[in-house]
This record gives structure tokens, C-alpha cells and sequence, in this order.
């Protein structure tokens, strides 16, 4: 059997801790620009569901939006993602393009994340992670929306 590495995104190789609340102000600030929230941004209780999966986190910080308004407002917030990494106000941990380097010299290397399709590729653009990883996979591309079932 050969054997392949798989590494998580979010919090493993990428510091997305850097880049998720400028993104989440910046979209509360859309939302109030067109009336759909007259509040401040909630940091405090999303920092308290920071990894759960993007419909709950809609749910949580928007209970008394609709449906539309949530997938709304996690387009927004993924379109503001997409603009921090590619300012590159995100970084990779230290050392790992070193260590990426030198495991893809003996194994195949893939990402698998609950990160959205468009928002890893960014990622693996800008920071030219395609020169060490494979593939990578996306929660989009099961319909379980389990991580163990993604990375099967």
C-alpha cells in the first residue's frame, strides 16, 4: 500500500486566524450599508463557534435572518476571505513551505478542509502550495458534510 500525508488548511498550514475577523466586520458592514443588521459585529460569539460548520454559523450569529439573508451574508464573507488572502493578509505557519518541500520528496501531499472550494484554491494560489500539494479536497464535494467521510 503507498502512502500519501493529508493536512487539514485552516489552523494546520494557514494562519486563518489572521484574516477571519477583518472578514466577518467587514461583512456585518455590508449588511448594515443595506439594512440587514443595525448591531455590531458579533466577534465575541463568533469567536465562541469559531470551527462549527458555516450554516451554524449563520444560524448563530443570524437567528432572526432568513435563510436567503444567511447564504447572503456567507457569500459576502467568503468573497472578503478571498480579498485578505489574496492582499496576503493571511500567512502559512512558519516552516511550513520547508516542511511541505521536503515531505513531498517522498510522499504525495493533500489538503483536505471544510474550507470552501474557491477559498482553498486562493489559498494554494497565492502561496504556491501546488508546487508541493497534489490535490485538494473540499467539504463541498460530499454531500455528508463529514470531514472522516471527505478524507475516505
Amino acid at each position: 500500500m503507498s502512502k500519501a500525508i493529508i493536512f487539514d488548511m485552516d489552523g494546520t498550514l494557514f494562519q486563518t486566524n489572521l484574516i477571519l475577523e477583518p472578514a466577518l466586520e467587514a461583512t456585518f458592514e455590508v449588511l448594515r450599508k443595506e439594512n440587514l443588521w443595525d448591531k455590531k459585529t458579533p466577534i465575541e460569539q463568533y469567536r465562541g463557534i469559531m470551527g462549527v460548520p458555516l450554516p451554524v454559523v449563520w444560524e448563530t450569529l443570524c437567528p432572526n435572518h432568513s435563510l436567503e439573508i444567511r447564504v447572503k451574508s456567507n457569500e459576502i464573507f467568503h468573497k472578503k476571505l478571498i480579498e485578505l488572502i489574496q492582499a496576503q493578509k493571511g500567512a502559512l505557519y512558519a516552516g511550513v513551505e520547508s516542511t511541505l518541500n521536503e515531505l513531498s520528496k517522498k510522499y504525495p501531499l493533500f489538503i483536505a478542509s471544510n474550507g470552501q472550494i474557491e477559498y482553498l484554491q486562493t489559498i494554494v494560489e497565492t502561496y504556491n502550495l501546488d508546487r508541493f500539494i497534489q490535490d485538494t479536497y473540499s467539504i463541498q464535494l460530499i454531500k455528508s458534510g463529514n470531514k472522516s467521510d471527505l478524507v475516505q
